[in-house]
Formats: C-alpha cells, structure tokens, sequence
C-alpha cells in the first residue's frame, strides 16, 4: 500500500487541480458572459454537475494524503512535504466549505441583486485561482515527498 498510496495522491491532486483549471478556463469565463440573473439560472444546473468530478477527485488525494503522513514517520523530510500537501488540500476544503459553497448556495437560491451577483462572481473566480494554486503547491509537495521517499 506504501507503494501505490503516493500515487493516488499525485494522481488525486493533479486531477483535482486540473478539473479546477477546467472551471476557471471555461465555466468562470462562461459565466461572467451572461448576463448576472441569467448566470445564477444557469449555476443551479451547472453546480452540481461539478461536484461529482471535484470529490472524485479530491477524496482519494486527501485520503491518500493523510495515509501517507503516517507511513513515512521514520522519514522526517518526506513527512513534512506529505504534511505540507495535507495542509495545503485542507487550506483548499476550508476555503471552499467557508467563501466559496455558502456563495455557491446564495448564487443556487438567487439571493443577490444583479449588481452584487456580478461582484460575488469576480470576487469568487479570484478566490478560486487562490484555490487553484494552492492546489498545486499541494501536487509539488506530493512529488517532492515520493522523490524523497524514493531517494532514500
């Protein structure tokens, strides 16, 4: 299990970060061209399509992740990149359970004003390239703590 669990890790984060980009690149753009009604419409059906692919994702790299922390006790300097990975993948769950999903629901229920759904948005995409790259530093700390292990 030592062997395979950096991997899913790796594979987890990378794929996390990369449906992340997706939604940056093609869904963020989307819906900042529509009109700000016509964007929290469209968010209650495009919102839930996402989530499936994001815990796909994220649930194996952050279980992956946390296994990994405690097989590597006796290697201290892959431990603290593991443990740097965790808390970065934790910083992203934080982040998206506190700003990102309570605006989330607010965009579902068509809880703000024209002027302040396109606000939120712009606020929300910044946060989520924040999220983004955080994410990445995850997948770097994950590399660096297999190419550790792996050196030993």
């Amino acid at each position: 299990m030592k062997k395979i669990l950096p991997y899913i890790s790796i594979i987890g984060v990378g794929a996390l970060a990369g449906n992340m980009i997706n939604i940056g690149l093609s869904y963020a753009i989307y819906w900042q061209s529509l009109d700000p009604m016509a964007f929290m419409e469209s968010f209650k059906v495009d919102f839930p399509l996402l989530l499936g692919p994001t815990a796909a994702t994220l649930m194996p790299a952050f279980i992956a992740t946390i296994w990994m922390i405690f097989l590597t006790k006796e290697n201290k300097s892959a431990r603290r990149f593991w443990i740097i990975a965790f808390a970065a993948l934790l910083v992203v769950n934080i982040q998206t359970a506190v700003y990102h999903l309570p605006m989330n629901l607010d965009f579902i229920e068509l809880k703000y004003s024209a002027a302040e759904a396109s606000s939120k948005l712009q606020g929300w995409i910044i946060f989520h390239w924040i999220r983004i790259g955080i994410t990445i530093l995850a997948g770097i700390s994950a590399i660096k703590a297999l190419q550790i292990s792996n050196n030993k």
